[in-house]
């Protein structure tokens, strides 16, 4: 039952952690596809964030139109998630494999947040393609989209490469992503 509460807890703690991350990941794609500010979702991944990362801005500027303040925070945030998981499982980890496994993790994350807004754009393009939140969807996925669909036509009418485009993510976490994570895991907890 002791081993079934832990796990409860690390479930708890990972995906608390994950949910932040996403919402940074967001928050990223926003600032750098210059995204509507007064839009519903700019404005609550704004105010998840803001209070961290404006003052971090004043001292890590932002480099070609990308938040570096945004990326060093994402970092900072899956190396705490890895440290807290770590110590409560395993005890104190190797520095080493915590940073590798905190690269392949950062990897997995943005794969997946990526892959998250491609279903949820899929589904908006069927249901009210009209939304608004449909449009930040499409400007946040458009650089992964946008090359497939001039190289797969539309099927009767339907733009499949949100599909293909999730696929090809998928198969990066599984090809690169959770290999580093796997690495990383091994040397952290030796």
């Amino acid at each position: 039952m002791a081993g079934n509460g832990l796990d409860a807890i690390l479930f708890l703690i990972s995906c608390v952690f994950d949910f932040y991350i996403m919402v940074l990941f967001v928050r990223l794609i926003l600032a750098w596809g210059n995204a509507d500010y007064h839009h519903p979702l700019t404005q609550f991944v704004v105010k998840l964030t803001n209070f961290i990362i404006k003052p971090m801005k004043k001292y890590i500027p932002d480099f070609r139109g990308i938040e570096t303040a945004t990326i060093i925070l994402i970092l900072l945030v899956v190396l705490l998630k890895y440290l807290v998981l770590t110590l409560l499982t395993y005890g104190m980890p190797n520095l080493g494999g915590l940073l590798i496994l905190t690269i392949g993790d950062t990897l997995r994350l943005l794969l997946e947040t990526l892959s998250i807004a491609l279903i949820l754009l899929a589904i908006l393009s069927w249901m009210q393609p009209q939304s608004p939140v449909y449009l930040i969807l499409n400007k946040l996925t458009a650089p992964i989209t946008r090359p497939l669909q001039r190289l797969i036509p539309l099927i009767a009418g339907v733009d499949i490469t949100p599909l293909v485009a999730i696929v090809i993510l998928q198969l990066l976490v599984i090809l690169i992503a959770n290999p580093i994570i796997a690495k990383g895991l091994a040397i952290a907890i030796g």
